[in-house]
């Protein structure tokens, strides 16, 4: 775009992602291209560009070798020239002039992103702090940080991390363990839950705060280099446990609606609803019939996979039957991190192809518990608050209305009402494919498409 202090890489970017259509290293470029458009400074080198989210060793690499065989072209110095009044690199036009929303030239955000755009490997804060100091006007603190890490131009990190963890990656056969996480709420149970109970069976348990889910199986790097954590690949089936006293107070405050609704965001392809009967006598808040009319719709209608236990000793073999299934399944395939939207993930790759999973950090993006709240995350709730909107519906309107904004314009007053209906209505929501409606479309069409309070 015009302006852009580093057009010669966004042009590259956008080069290997087209090139790269429809294989799973197109959103390694997406990502990079993000990243890249939120910097406010030219870069002089690939390697440079190792500061910024998402560009991991190997893209730095080939953009400095991209870069090389351009000033070859040009007749140019193998190298750029050092900053000064020039310009600081080939990237950047003569005369740019920034953006307004950039940082301006002398303040904090400017000079800590100029500090760091000359360290490819990360500074300690104290010594970032230091270095920026003489090209600010004012002093710094760690508070000047702040607004870097809102934007996303600068990431913060205990070490220096071998990659990207969102970066495409594969393990093959031998190279992986497949190994059962549970949520740590799960071992607050009578005598360690069903956790515990999984371990008296031999059945190994990692327990980690997940970011959906209460049970699920990850791929497991078996020999990462040394100083650094293995890399671990989700795979395809989360179970969701609820108890039957659980499964009632979840209904009645709305709660079930909206795991459903983060389960089918998370991008994994098979959740399951792993539900307990009620013990004899145990006191339920709603009654049994209404819990088992609510499992059927998770299963007939939002299409879960749904699977009824007696007990926490029923739940806990099952779950050690489906591992072992699991395990048997996809111990022999060569494993590859998915690098694009969470939510657009195709079916399962056919049995010889490699199998393409979320990388676990990635989960939090589509289904997690306590993630960042977005205007999309927040306008989703508010749709799973009208009654008879299931998440499967919730999602249909957001596919095509990401915002509240998005659909009020689409509903303004120069609309048809009755054509914003038959819009709406002709939407196609959950597994099943059914329409939307005409009952929650008009619905919808009061609330979003009227200028005013409500009569």
């Amino acid at each position: 775009p015009r302006g852009h202090p580093n057009p010669l890489f966004a042009r590259w970017l956008r080069e290997w992602r087209d090139e790269a259509q429809g294989t799973w290293a197109r959103g390694t470029y997406e990502r990079a291209l993000r990243s890249l458009a939120r910097f406010p400074l030219p870069l002089r080198s690939g390697r440079s560009a190792a500061i910024l989210q998402h560009f991991g060793p190997a893209l730095c690499a080939r953009l400095d070798q991209r870069l090389r065989q351009h000033r070859q072209e040009q007749g140019l110095p193998p190298t750029p020239p050092p900053h000064g009044r020039g310009p600081a690199s080939p990237s950047a036009p003569p005369k740019h002039r920034p953006r307004p929303s950039r940082p301006l030239p002398r303040s904090a955000g400017h000079a800590l992103l100029q500090v760091l755009s000359q360290h490819p490997e990360p500074l300690p804060e104290a010594e970032l702090l230091q270095q920026a100091q003489p090209l600010c006007d004012h002093a710094l603190t760690p508070a000047a940080l702040g607004p870097l890490l809102r934007r996303g131009l600068v990431q913060r990190s205990d070490r220096p991390p071998r990659c990207d963890p969102q970066e495409e990656f594969e393990l093959r056969p031998g190279e992986f363990d497949i190994v059962l996480c549970a949520d740590v709420t799960e071992a607050n149970g009578p005598a360690g839950g069903v956790p515990a109970l999984l371990r008296s069976r031999g059945v190994p348990v990692l327990l980690r705060r997940l970011h959906v889910g209460d049970f699920l199986w990850v791929a497991r790097e078996r020999n990462p280099p040394q100083g650094h954590a293995p890399r671990e690949l989700a795979l395809d089936v989360v179970v969701e446990r609820k108890s039957a006293p659980d499964l009632g107070n979840s209904l009645r405050d709305g709660r079930y609606r909206e795991q459903k609704f983060r389960l089918r965001r998370s991008g994994l392809r098979c959740p399951v609803y792993l539900l307990e009967e009620p013990g004899p006598g145990e006191a339920l808040p709603l009654p049994l019939r209404s819990l088992r009319q609510a499992a059927a719709n998770t299963q007939v209608q939002d299409g879960f996979f749904v699977v009824h236990t007696r007990d926490p000793q029923d739940s806990a073999e099952f779950l050690g039957a489906l591992g072992e299934q699991l395990r048997r399944r996809f111990g022999g395939r060569v494993l590859r991190a998915w690098g694009g939207d969470v939510t657009a993930r195709g079916p399962p790759e056919p049995p010889g192809t490699p199998l393409t999973l979320l990388p676990l950090p990635r989960l939090r993006e589509g289904g997690g518990k306590n993630q960042t709240q977005t205007v999309g995350s927040v306008f989703a709730r508010q749709l799973l608050q009208l009654g008879g909107l299931s998440g499967g519906r919730a999602g249909a309107v957001l596919s095509l209305f990401p915002t509240p904004a998005s659909l009020m314009a689409a509903l303004g007053p120069s609309q048809d009402p009755q054509k914003c209906r038959e819009l709406l209505g002709a939407l196609r929501c959950g597994a099943a494919q059914r329409s939307l409606g005409p009952s929650l479309s008009g619905a919808l069409v009061r609330l979003y498409g009227t200028r005013g309070p409500l009569a």
